[in-house]
């Protein structure tokens, strides 16, 4: 099963066409659409998580009713198909498109995406002048070519799966309880809105910290290396 999805793409493919491009998002599109289906299918199986996850609270709340309504003897004979379908998707549908999510995001799109970006970086990076490599330390574009493709990879997941699901989970939580009592859907309302304003205060922060960091760390690698190779 691992080497199924270890082999949906190929991590050495030569770039077409000219360097990527400067902007921040022409730059991770131009390596996130050669992986366009295994991001879409992740897309994909992140949203069917995340509704499986919204199910069960309402599967939860409507045992209770069951227990609470239904007569004990009957209970079974009457509901068993009700039952048979929440426990379907609990037991068998909800974990298959976990472990389906997680193939492809630690399978198929962690080690493959960032070594094709890596390889078609280190590909253009060779073909520089030699003026490139005298202006600048080697460890220092040595590190740049191996940062770049998990940086691109992991902001990428954690997008799909992360900001992703809460989108869709929130979202759906908040339509349940909004029609069960539109009182209900305002704590949603509120906490959907104080997670925006911790991305849109926090996020830049990260940002301007880890270019620092990768600054930095670029820094000190170009300096140790080119200690080594001229002394």
């Amino acid at each position: 099963m691992f080497a199924l999805f270890e082999r949906l793409l190929k991590p050495i493919v030569a770039p077409e066409g000219e360097a990527p491009p400067a902007g921040l998002a022409a730059f991770y599109w131009h390596f996130a659409r050669q992986a366009k289906p295994l991001f879409a299918a992740l897309f994909f199986t992140g949203f069917c998580v995340a509704l499986l996850d919204t199910m069960v609270p309402l599967f939860i709340g409507r045992i209770v009713t069951l227990v609470t309504s239904a007569n004990p003897q009957t209970l079974f004979a009457e509901h068993w198909h009700l039952l048979a379908g929440m426990a379907l998707l609990l037991l068998l549908v909800r974990p298959t498109a976990f472990a389906t999510q997680n193939l492809l995001a630690n399978q198929a799109i962690a080690a493959n995406v960032s070594n094709r970006i890596r390889w078609q970086n280190h590909w253009h990076v060779v073909r520089q002048s030699w003026a490139f490599f005298q202006n600048d330390f080697a460890g220092r574009i040595a590190n740049r070519v191996m940062q770049t493709g998990p940086a691109i990879r992991e902001t990428v997941v954690a997008s799909i799966t992360s900001v992703w699901y809460i989108l869709v989970y929130g979202t759906s939580a908040g339509l349940l309880l909004a029609h069960a009592n539109p009182w209900l859907g305002i704590p949603i309302a509120i906490w959907f809105t104080g997670y925006i304003v911790l991305l849109r205060v926090f996020v830049p922060r990260m940002r301007d910290r880890s270019k620092e960091m990768s600054e930095s760390r670029s820094q000190l690698t170009g300096r140790i290396v080119d200690s080594y190779t001229t002394s």
